[in-house]
């Protein structure tokens, strides 16, 4: 997932796999897979980089060797993407501790 500001400056996260066109009309305005439309306040060259260290971040662990230089760098890491809510998320069946 990757971390997006909509016009009205509420924080989301899209699934860029989802994502099938990205307009600048001047607003950016992403088109879905199922035809939903979403504006945003980010513009599309930073929509299409936020993609590509998103693609980029799924193979870091993949490999051998460490990061090279054109990974993403740490702080556009989807996994540090902090929301208000983050902390009371918790995976199906987890049980609150208390």
């Amino acid at each position: 997932m990757i971390p997006l500001t909509r016009t009205d400056g509420t924080a989301l996260l899209v699934n860029p796999d989802r994502i099938e066109l990205i307009e600048e009309t001047p607003d950016t305005v992403i088109t879905f897979a199922d035809g939903k439309k979403l504006l945003v306040r980010e513009t599309a060259t930073e929509v299409a980089t936020r993609f590509h260290y998103y693609q980029r971040s799924l193979h870091v662990d993949a490999r051998f060797g460490g990061r090279r230089a054109y990974d993403p760098p740490p702080d556009m890491d989807p996994a540090r993407y902090e929301h208000p809510n983050r902390g009371r998320l918790r995976a199906y069946g987890d049980s609150p501790k208390g």
